[in-house]
């Protein structure tokens, strides 16, 4: 069997051709015979001989071809999330300091500081503004250990020509909340009370005043203010408030009318004083201040427990 290699050109296929083998059967031509003569007659022809077949192609398919390997996608690009206004609360969360934190005031073993203390009102600057609402308060402290009963107390005037005297003598304590909207809130009588005396005027009733005259006298135990330590401070809600300190007593003042208060626009204007009286035979000292300023009120004799 040959085998022939059909490359062919072009675009013709490949494959192999098979020739179909001689027949075994037939008898091998004589080499040695020589060549018939094209001008003799034929024989007489036999039976045909059948003609040989015609060779078959059989066609084999092309391999495939080989696969073509496709390019990766490129990647894709990831849009950046949305930035969120506070941290995920599903992630811990680190702070950090870059100093240390000063505590505030009130915080656990850090006092708050203590708020200033109001001006001093002297001669040479004695007046002061109480505006707004709330409670004007006027409070008396003097050096506690000291032999002395000091009074604090109020001559209050109205327009009408009424009036009366808040103080711890005769009980005359006064009301806050109906007339004469003054009130004294208790009697020291040895300074031994951190409070002191305070007296209390509502400020929402100052269109109803005229004046007020703060005043402090020595009911017993000391024959004068010098050696006393004695202070009137008047405060009120969102004022800076004013004190007037009695360290300025000439020998033998036993009383002081330590503040002059009127009605102001918005409020009360508080003036100092410090107008000093020593004992008269003839007149109270509550009688000497009454006259001093002009209130013109009827005094009568009273006086308080003994000290125990």
């Amino acid at each position: 069997m040959a085998e022939h290699d059909g490359q062919g050109t072009g675009d013709r296929p490949r494959g192999v051709i098979r020739l179909r083998p001689p027949d075994p059967s037939a008898p091998s031509p004589d080499p040695s015979a020589p060549f018939p003569d094209p001008s003799a007659p034929s024989p007489t022809p036999g039976p045909a001989k059948p003609p040989p077949p015609t060779p078959t192609v059989t066609a084999t398919p092309p391999p495939a071809p080989p696969p073509v390997r496709t390019p990766p996608a490129p990647p894709s690009v990831r849009t950046p999330a949305p930035v969120r206004s506070r941290p995920d609360v599903t992630r811990p969360v680190i702070a950090t300091r870059t100093r240390p934190r000063t505590p505030g005031p009130g915080a656990r073993g850090v006092p708050e500081a203590a708020p200033p203390p109001p001006p001093v009102l002297s001669s040479a600057s004695p007046q002061a503004r109480i505006t707004g609402r709330g409670i004007l308060q006027a409070n008396l402290n003097w050096a506690s250990g000291v032999d002395a009963d000091l009074d604090l107390g109020c001559l209050v005037a109205f327009p009408d020509g009424g009036g009366l005297a808040v103080q711890a003598l005769g009980e005359a304590y006064g009301s806050l909340d109906e007339w004469p909207y003054v009130a004294l809130d208790q009697d020291d009588r040895t300074g031994a009370s951190a409070d002191g005396e305070t007296l209390r005027v509502n400020l929402a009733h100052t269109a109803r005043f005229e004046r007020l005259l703060f005043y402090v006298y020595v009911y017993e135990g000391a024959v004068d203010f010098r050696s006393l330590g004695a202070t009137v401070t008047v405060t009120a809600p969102g004022a800076a408030g004013c004190r007037i300190p009695l360290d300025d007593s000439p020998a033998g003042a036993v009383a002081c009318a330590v503040a002059l208060v009127r009605p102001a626009v918005g409020g009360l204007s508080v003036r100092r004083e410090a107008r000093w009286f020593r004992p008269m035979d003839e007149l109270w000292i509550q009688q000497q201040m009454d006259q001093a300023y002009g209130f013109g009120f009827e005094w009568t004799y009273a006086t308080k427990p003994s000290r125990g």
